[in-house]
């Protein structure tokens, strides 16, 4: 018989070739090119070598990178790693959004407005549950190496591993992305502290939670933004489920109203996940679930200052844009956002503040049909109020690094978002009058100071003479640009919206935005329907932040 030796067989060991060390700690020249260092100070051998300029051994989060810096690439994957997606519905376990927020929300729409982007086709399964082998601990920190799978999209430039090693490298790559471009083209304004740098990432290395609900943002933004998107919108698709996950240990762990002030920036961030994405039925789920939150603390009063102030910026916005177009999906306030006083331009509402909460009002008109009398007073004092609006009615705390020129776009946008209230006051007035005036009755509109016709030459003039570039104060314009879409009837004058709705879709990667121009083409084809009657007989849904 054939004798067995009682050893096993030595296990094939890996080697590297000879030559200098492989380190994450090398120099930034030899990290963009993905080689070898040897660490020799204060200039590399190996750049020396090769004649290459050494960048040295600082950090690459330094000084983040200029918005145009095309440093942000996808790696083509090693042919001998693969990729988990998920692909099937069996991928999460079944849940609802009730299970998660406990409040009563229609089901998912599988109409192209609510029909999500990302490869796992979340209208199909739970977004709000996690199998087991993908579950997460009650701070939200992952216990499967999921994401650790998705390593083949990398970032082309240096990782800064050595202060963060607690991160994946994924992780890494999402949160550098966000630091350096995804946070000034998310914001409406772009300051030295804008909140989602001075505020979210350092929550993000602190909690889990957050961290994860970044890196959906984060990966999301990339996914638009890039040629190969199926890389980035699994990795979205994994931490946005992770995060769901996360809140729900989180506040399952908690008593009502105990949970930190990082759930609630979590809940802001898939608000924000929703938009990017464009998808709005889990959009205004979150948003409800933002509000209960916020009352469960004990109001705005009851967070942190940073958080306070981040969150009644983002929740007055987000708010009162749902109510013109998502008014049947969302609660009624119940945080009394009125009272809500903004001190420092905030980087989302800037000095339109006063104008999207008068476009709530108009929202609200329908309300009033019953009462000529009461309906009369408050058309006469939301005219009123749009007639007599200034940018200096408000006087507010300039932040850091805000330039004029900052000032200047920020002024042109709440001037296009005036004009816009009024298109939809006109708009809205018209609507309600259709079978319900009297016969030779004077219309409500006479009553408005504005025409809606000089209302929207003068949206489309500014338009016109604005370059609509990269500059984030021009990523606010959906809004103002989709009313002046409805109401256009010159062919001209409708390009004018399309190629500049484009160009915000394309300098921002927004994925609303692409949702607001499908609307509008289905709207031109349908003859003279008013753009609300058209989405309820489309059954769709549309957001306007």
């Amino acid at each position: 018989m054939t004798q067995y030796n009682n050893t096993q067989t030595p296990t094939r060991k890996r080697c590297r070739r000879e030559g200098a060390k492989w380190t994450r700690s090398g120099c930034l020249t030899c990290k963009r090119r993905r080689k070898r260092c040897d660490e020799t100070k204060p200039c590399c051998q190996s750049c020396t070598r090769l004649g290459l300029k050494c960048e040295g051994y600082g950090s690459m989060w330094a000084v983040p990178l200029d918005p145009s810096a095309h440093v942000f690439s996808q790696a083509k994957a090693s042919k001998r790693r693969r990729i988990s997606t998920p692909s099937s519905p069996t991928a999460y376990s079944h849940g609802t959004a009730e299970e998660l927020w406990s409040s009563p929300s229609s089901p998912l729409s599988s109409n192209p407005s609510t029909a999500p982007t990302s490869p796992s086709e979340l209208e199909h399964t739970s977004i709000y549950s996690l199998s087991n082998e993908d579950s997460e601990d009650g701070d939200g920190q992952s216990t499967s190496s999921h994401v650790g799978r998705h390593d083949a999209l990398t970032v082309a430039s240096p990782m800064p591993s050595r202060f963060f090693s607690h991160l994946s490298q994924l992780e890494t790559h999402y949160l550098q992305y966000h630091t350096e471009l995804g946070s000034k083209l998310l914001a409406n304004l772009e300051s030295e502290d804008n909140p989602l740098r001075s505020l979210i990432i350092p929550r993000a290395l602190s909690s889990p939670l957050v961290l994860k609900a970044l890196c959906a943002v984060s990966a999301t933004h990339f996914a638009n933004r890039s040629r190969d998107k199926l890389e980035a919108q699994t990795a979205a698709t994994s931490y946005y489920v992770r995060t769901l996950s996360g809140l729900q240990s989180t506040l399952a762990k908690h008593s009502a109203g105990a949970f930190p002030d990082e759930t609630i920036l979590a809940v802001a961030l898939l608000c924000k996940y929703e938009i990017v994405r464009g998808s709005v039925k889990q959009w205004t789920v979150h948003l409800n679930a933002l509000q209960k939150l916020i009352i469960a603390r004990g109001g705005v009063g009851a967070l942190s200052e940073d958080t306070r102030e981040f969150v009644s910026g983002f929740y007055i916005y987000a708010y009162n844009v749902a109510r013109i177009s998502n008014r049947k999906q969302i609660n009624h306030d119940r945080l009394d956002i009125c009272n809500v006083r903004i001190t420092k331009l905030d980087i989302y509402i800037g000095y339109a503040e006063e104008l999207i909460k008068i476009c709530a009002q108009i929202a609200d008109l329908p309300l009033m049909s019953h009462d000529p009398v009461a309906l009369g007073l408050e058309i006469h004092g939301i005219d009123t109020s749009l007639r007599n609006w200034t940018h200096t009615k408000t006087q507010y705390i300039i932040p850091k690094g805000i330039t004029e020129m900052n000032l200047a776009r920020l002024r042109m946008v709440a001037d296009c978002f005036r004009d816009a209230a009024y298109i939809y006051l006109h708009s809205t007035l018209e609507k309600m009058s259709r079978g319900i005036m009297p016969p030779y009755a004077t219309p409500w509109t006479a009553f408005i100071s504005l025409p809606r016709s000089d209302a929207l030459q003068q949206l489309l003039g500014k338009i016109k003479i604005s370059p609509l570039d990269e500059h984030c104060e021009y990523s606010a314009l959906t809004f103002p640009l989709f009313m002046a879409g409805c109401e256009s009837k010159d062919s001209k004058d409708r390009d004018l919206v399309i190629r500049s709705l484009s160009r915000l879709e394309a300098n921002f990667g927004i994925g609303n935005v692409r949702r607001a121009k499908d609307m509008l083409h289905i709207l031109w084809k349908g003859g003279d329907m008013h753009w609300l009657d058209m989405l309820e007989q489309l059954q769709w849904d549309l957001i306007l932040a």
